[in-house]
This record gives structure tokens, sequence and C-alpha cells, in this order.
């Protein structure tokens, strides 16, 4: 599966240049123009490294990754900013809010290939991108408008309601024919993770989560534009926190 990049950009040239550069060499490539465009991108795609711009209108870069690095689930993805801000003062701001790399403009594509290279293999050693490919990559689903084959990464969360199975995934909710426990033995532990008898969630489903009672937490969930409450068991807890700072 090819490594995604988010990159946001306001100046149209460049953007397309540096995306078309990336696509030449096997990468996944979204596009935003704007911060605004970017977060909402980040939070859907759920990318595996960021490129961004700093000067932007409205929404700038810093106010991206500040953004991004508030939220668990998307906080671990790296972040290399494209700038031509260039002096100490930005390049400290940016390394203090969480950037991991910084390049000014012009750069060369093999400096930002090298950064990339370097990002994602930091990465890897830490177990965020599964490279095995033995894990679902799709799973079949069912809507009135009949079985479509959904994307396990776009897929926010899996649930059983009134005795069927289902998926909350970016195109809505679909029926499974799958149990959820069948299901789970082809999912990236690294990327689902089984709260409950009843869920199974993505990590960029979280948002937050706080205790409850009785030593049970409830996470808030972003399923497709819908928050949901899991109740989390006590002795799930330390699974999942775990498994999130992993």
């Amino acid at each position: 599966m090819p490594v995604k990049i988010l990159y946001i950009e306001d100046d149209l040239l460049v953007r397309e240049n540096v995306a078309e550069l990336l696509m030449l060499r096997g990468f996944d490539v979204s596009l935003a123009s704007d911060g605004m465009e970017g977060i909402r991108l980040i939070d859907q795609v759920v990318p595996d490294l960021i490129l961004c711009d700093i000067s932007m209108p409205d929404i700038d870069g810093h106010q991206v990754l500040t953004s991004t690095r508030s939220i668990p689930a998307l906080s671990h993805i790296p972040f290399i900013f494209l700038t031509a801000k260039a002096d100490m003062i930005d390049l400290r701001k940016a390394m203090e809010l969480g950037a991991d790399d910084y390049l000014a403009k012009p750069f060369s594509i093999s400096g930002l290939l090298a950064a990339i290279a370097t990002r994602l293999k930091r990465v890897e050693q830490q177990g965020r991108i599964a490279l095995s490919t033995n894990f679902l990559t799709t799973v079949k689903g069912r809507n009135e408008r009949g079985y479509m084959l959904l994307k396990i990464n776009e897929c926010r969360c899996f649930n059983t309601q009134k005795r069927g199975y289902f998926v909350w995934h970016s195109r809505g909710l679909f029926h499974l024919s799958i149990t959820l426990d069948k299901l789970m033995q082809g999912l990236d532990p690294q990327q689902f993770f089984r709260a409950n008898r009843h869920f199974i969630l993505h990590r960029s489903s979280i948002l937050e989560y706080n205790y409850w009672e009785k030593g049970k937490y409830c996470i808030q969930i972003n399923s497709t534009g819908n928050t949901q409450e899991v109740i989390l068991p006590k002795a799930r807890f330390k699974a999942f926190k775990n498994w999130l700072q992993g």
C-alpha cells in the first residue's frame, strides 16, 4: 500500500509541481489549498505524513500543526514545513509546536525525499506504519444501494446493533456479513482496537476519553460526522492507553 502524503499549500503552481514529483515516485498524494481544508483532510484521509506551508490566509501552518497535535489519534503523524519563511524565529516556533522537520524554499526534490524518508523510517521503527501485507485492506459492506467494497483505512469503527454487524465508513453506515471476532483477526492492531464486545475503533475515530464511573472510561468517537460514546471497561483501559500511545 503506497504511503499517503497530505500537502497543504496555497500556491497552486508549487502545490501541483510538488504533488506531481511525489506521485511519480509512488506516493499517494492528497492536496489542500489552505489551512482549513488541510485540517479537514487530515481527519478524513489520516495521512502517513504531512507537508505544509506556513504563510497561508486565515489558518496558517502553525495553526494546522497545533490542531493536529491536539488530537490523540492524529498527533503521531510526521509534520514537515515547506516554506519561504526561513528565519530562526519561525524555525524555533515550528519546532516548539512539534514540527518534525523544516525545509526552506526553494528546496530540491532530493532534499525533500530525504526528509520524507527519514521521518517515515522513524515512524516505521516506532511501529506506527504497518508493513505487513497480511492485514485486510477491504471489507464488503451493504447499504440501500447494494454491496460495495470498502477500504479498511477509511473505516472509522465497527460495531454491533440489534444482532447485526455494521461499519461506520467515510461513505456512511454499512451492514457487514462478518462477525467482529473474525474481523478483528484480519485488522492491523496498530490501527484498530477492540474497546468492548460491541466496538472496534480506528485511531482516526478517537476524539477524547474521560473517566466515567467504577473504573470505566467513556471514549468520544467521530463516526463520519456523528459523535458517539463508547464505554471502555476497566480491564481494557491499560491496553487502550498503550495502543493510543504506541
